[in-house]
């Protein structure tokens, strides 16, 4: 039996992340999210927890996910330009913190203004160090514990 994508590693969603980001033409984009589950789903799971187990108290394994932060690959003359998005209304707020701003900055994201907003640039040649950014971004900063955590848009086919 074949892994499904709820079983894939972070190592094999690099790899073909990193196939998406070099077949990227110049009309296409990639955006990546983190998945926050819908809270009429945590209120189902939290109704169906067994008794004597205490949602509220366990300790998440990995950062709390940023829902309102995304990430967005295009390939502009030939480059992969990559853009982190903190702030998805355009004004001027931000779910990331102090810390994870300086963690995106660490990774390797540069700071475009005082705003959350990051970009950075790969050569066309470079899908695979492109894609290691995204996911030590994704996992790392803003709390996918793993690829299954991850939401990939696509710009629609017509």
């Amino acid at each position: 039996m074949t892994a499904g994508p709820l079983d894939e590693t972070w190592e094999a969603w690099t790899a073909r992340i990193a196939a998406d980001l070099a077949a990227l033409t110049e009309q296409d984009w990639l955006t990546f999210s983190v998945h926050v589950p819908s809270r009429a789903s945590s209120t189902y799971a939290a109704e169906r927890a067994p008794r004597g187990w205490r949602r509220g108290r366990a300790r998440p394994s990995h950062a709390a996910p940023v829902p309102d932060v995304f990430l967005q690959v295009q390939r502009l003359e030939g480059l992969l330009a990559l853009e982190c998005i903190g702030d998805t209304e355009f004004e001027g707020l931000t779910d990331l913190t102090t810390a994870q701003q300086s963690a995106l900055a660490d990774l390797g994201w540069e700071r475009d203004s005082r705003e959350p907003e990051f970009s950075r640039t790969f050569a066309g040649h470079e899908p695979v160090a492109a894609a290691g950014l995204l996911r030590a971004s994704l996992g790392g900063v803003l709390g996918a514990g793993s690829p299954a955590d991850v939401d990939v848009r696509r710009p629609p086919r017509g």
